[in-house]
């Protein structure tokens, strides 16, 4: 019974991605996601009460997922004491999202293009926060220079830092293709934020 249920369950959530895929939240229907699985409405309302939480549970897996790993990347290159040091973890860390989210590409296409309207719409936002945090607490601890450097700046880098992420998934590149692009926004960016820390003009 447990396994038939499961069986179920998977079904409902694969219609339930193409669906929204497709469609998008605020245009997708249940009724198509029903016809699709082959459950029931009524068994959908049950099982996720709404539209909501259906998409939500399409997407929490790997949504958590991602912001546990990109957690601990930020937590260990902040934990490094070490400027070289951070930076490597942060290359892993990047190496590791790149990967994570190829591995779930779909739902991350959901995420980023399709969440507008549920509890998912400010992910990105929250991504982008979190990155803010630890480069401030970077750029304080190894700057050389006396001057703060500007917090919108900040801002701004890490919202671009991320949109490189989102581009990646929009425009659906190939894998290595990502490698490749990343791998040379990496040395860009190294390179930028080692002229900012060191007071470079």
């Amino acid at each position: 019974m447990r396994q038939e249920t499961a069986g179920v369950t998977e079904s409902l959530l694969d219609s339930a991605k193409k669906e929204f895929l497709k469609y998008g939240f605020h245009d997708a229907s249940l009724r198509r996601i029903s016809a699709d699985s082959g459950v029931s409405t009524n068994s959908i309302y049950t099982r996720f009460k709404d539209k909501a939480g259906l998409f939500s549970a399409v997407v929490k897996p790997a949504a958590d997922g991602l912001m546990d790993m990109y957690l601990g990347s930020i937590s260990a290159a902040a934990d490094s004491g070490d400027a070289d040091k951070a930076e490597s973890f942060g290359e892993q860390g990047t190496d590791l999202v790149l990967k994570y989210i190829y591995a779930n590409f779909d739902v991350f296409r959901l995420i980023f293009c399709c969440s507008a309207g549920t509890e998912y719409e400010n992910y990105f936002d929250s991504l982008v926060a979190i990155e803010e945090k630890y480069y401030r607490l970077f750029v304080d601890q190894y700057s050389t220079v006396d001057n703060r450097v500007n917090d919108f700046f900040i801002h701004v880098m890490c919202s671009t830092g991320w949109r490189y992420i989102y581009e990646i998934v929009t425009h659906k590149l190939e894998y290595k293709d990502a490698v490749e692009l990343m791998a040379y926004i990496q040395t860009f960016n190294q390179a930028g934020w080692r002229s900012v820390i060191e007071g470079v003009r």
